[in-house]
C-alpha cells in the first residue's frame, strides 16, 4: 500500500470514545477478574491466590498475576478494537 493510500485510511478518533472506551474497558476488566476468580474457585476448590498475601508462595502469586494481567490486557485490547470498529464502520 502506498503512503497516500495509508493516509486516506486514517480516521480521526471520536472524542466521545476517548471518554467511553476507558470506562467500558475498566468495567470489562472488573467482570473478567470476577470470572477468573470464580473459575479458579470452581476448578480448584480454593480461592484465587492474593499476590499481596505473604502466605501465598511467590511462584503461585506470580503465576496468577501473569494470568490475570495477560487476560486483562487482552480484554482491554478487545474493548478498544470493538468500540473503534463501531465508530469507524460508517
Amino acid at each position: 500500500m502506498s503512503e497516500s493510500a495509508t493516509n486516506e485510511l486514517e480516521v480521526q478518533p471520536n472524542p466521545v470514545m476517548h471518554l467511553i472506551a476507558p470506562i467500558t474497558a475498566i468495567g470489562a476488566t472488573i467482570l473478567m477478574r470476577k470470572a477468573l476468580n470464580s473459575a479458579y474457585l470452581h476448578r480448584t476448590g480454593r480461592e484465587a491466590p492474593d499476590p499481596r498475601d505473604p502466605a501465598v508462595s511467590f511462584v503461585r502469586a506470580l503465576g496468577w498475576a501473569i494470568v490475570t494481567a495477560a487476560t486483562a490486557a487482552a480484554v482491554e485490547t478487545a474493548v478498544y478494537r470493538i468500540m473503534n470498529r463501531g465508530v469507524h464502520s460508517d
